[in-house]
C-alpha cells in the first residue's frame, strides 16, 4: 500500500462526512493545507491516523482499503500520483508512467527489460541523417508509437477500434488536399509563423510583412488553409474599411502532425519493437472515399526486437517461451488432445 492511497481515501471519506480540509485538519491538529497535502499524494502521519479515522467515522483499516476488500478506483491512484509533482511536470511523468506499463501489455511470454530512458532521442550515428530514436508497439489491442529520451519524450496511444483503423480515415481526395496544400511554397514557413504567436487574429498584410512573403501568396494561402478548415475568419469594419482577419482553428495538432511525419520518414532507429509484422495494419476495404465495409484481421507470428540505434548491437534473442507463435500453440494444444 503507498501513501497516495492513503491520501485519496481520507479525501474520499471527508467528501462522504461532508468535511471541509480545514474542518477535518482543524479535528486532528494540523492545518487545511497539509489536508490538502495528504490528498495530492503525500501521507500523515503514522500517530494521526487513529484520530483521523474516529473524525471521518470509519476504521483505521478503511483508510488502507481493507474494510470488505473495497478497492480504489485505479484513475484515483494515478491521479494522486501526479498530484505530487509539479504541474509543470506531469505530463513527463505520465509519459514515463505509460513507458513503464508496456511489458504489461505484451501477450503472456513476451518481456521486455527494463530499459529505462535514454539520453538522447537524436544519437549521433555520423552519417547525417535526422532520425528519432523510437518506440514501437503492435499488439492485439492496437497500436504505440513513442519516444522516451531525456531531452525529448511523447506518447501516442491507438486502440484499434471493432471496425478498424481505416474505417476512420478520411476520404482518400481530403488528404491529398491537404498534402498538397501543405507542399506549397510558403505554406509550412506561415503555419509556422502563426503558431509562434500568442492564439489571436492575423491579417494577411502584417504577416507577409513579418515572412518577407508577397502579400498575394500569403492571401491566398490564408484562404486555402481556410478552406480546409485549419484556419477561420472575421471581417473586420476598419477606419480604413473592410478586412478579413484569420485564427488558427485548431492550433494543437499542428506539432503532432510533424512530430509523426517525422516518424513516417525514417526507418531502422528502433529503441524497442514489439509486434506482429506477418498480421496487416489496416482491414482489407475499410479505407474507402465513404466509410464503408468491414474485414477480419489475419494473424500471424509475434516477434519481439530490442533494437540499438542502428538496429545491431543490443539485440536479445527471447527464450524458446517468447518466441513460440500462436498458431505454434494452438498446434500444441491438438497435439496434447
Amino acid at each position: 500500500m503507498n501513501e497516495h492511497f492513503i491520501g485519496i481515501q481520507i479525501s474520499k471519506f471527508r467528501k462522504e462526512a461532508g468535511l471541509t480540509q480545514e474542518e477535518l485538519g482543524e479535528a486532528v491538529g494540523v492545518s487545511g493545507q497539509a489536508v490538502s497535502r495528504w490528498e495530492c499524494g503525500g501521507a500523515p502521519d503514522v500517530m494521526l491516523l487513529p484520530a483521523i479515522a474516529d473524525r471521518l467515522g470509519v476504521t483505521v483499516d478503511a483508510l488502507f482499503g481493507r474494510d470488505g476488500g473495497a478497492r480504489v478506483p485505479v484513475e484515483d491512484v494515478v491521479g494522486g500520483w501526479l498530484c505530487s509533482f509539479p504541474r509543470k511536470e506531469r505530463l513527463d511523468w505520465l509519459c514515463r508512467l505509460v513507458w513503464a506499463s508496456v511489458r504489461h501489455l505484451l501477450e503472456d511470454g513476451l518481456g521486455i527489460p527494463d530499459l529505462g530512458y535514454l539520453q538522447t532521442c537524436h544519437p549521433d550515428m555520423g552519417d547525417g541523417r535526422n532520425r528519432l530514436m523510437l518506440s514501437q508497439l503492435r499488439t492485439a489491442g492496437g497500436l504505440m508509437l513513442d519516444v522516451h529520451a531525456e531531452d525529448l519524450s511523447f506518447v501516442t496511444l491507438w486502440p484499434e477500434p471493432e471496425d478498424g483503423y481505416a474505417a476512420w480515415f478520411a476520404p482518400k481526395d481530403e488528404y491529398r488536399r491537404l498534402f498538397g496544400l501543405l507542399s506549397r511554397p510558403g505554406c509550412l514557413e506561415l503555419l509556422e509563423h502563426l503558431h509562434c504567436h500568442k492564439r489571436s487574429y492575423f491579417v494577411a498584410q502584417a504577416v507577409a510583412k513579418q515572412l518577407d512573403m508577397p502579400e498575394e501568396t500569403v492571401e491566398e494561402l490564408l484562404k486555402a488553409l481556410e478552406e480546409r478548415q485549419i484556419l477561420r475568419s472575421v471581417e473586420l469594419e476598419l477606419e480604413s474599411g473592410e478586412a478579413r482577419a484569420y485564427e488558427l482553428a485548431e492550433p494543437a495538432a499542428f506539432v503532432p502532425l510533424l512530430y509523426i511525419a517525422r516518424c513516417f520518414m525514417q526507418a531502422g532507429m528502433n529503441h524497442i519493437r514489439v509486434g506482429n509484422d506477418a498480421a496487416p495494419l489496416l482491414r482489407k476495404g475499410t479505407w474507402k472515399d465513404q466509410y464503408g465495409s468491414r474485414s477480419a484481421v489475419q494473424t500471424g507470428a509475434n516477434y519481439i526486437y530490442f533494437g540499438n540505434y542502428d538496429n545491431s548491437g543490443l539485440t536479445e534473442q527471447l527464450p524458446a517461451k517468447g518466441r513460440e507463435t500462436r498458431k505454434d500453440k494452438e498446434e500444441d494444444g491438438k497435439q496434447d488432445g
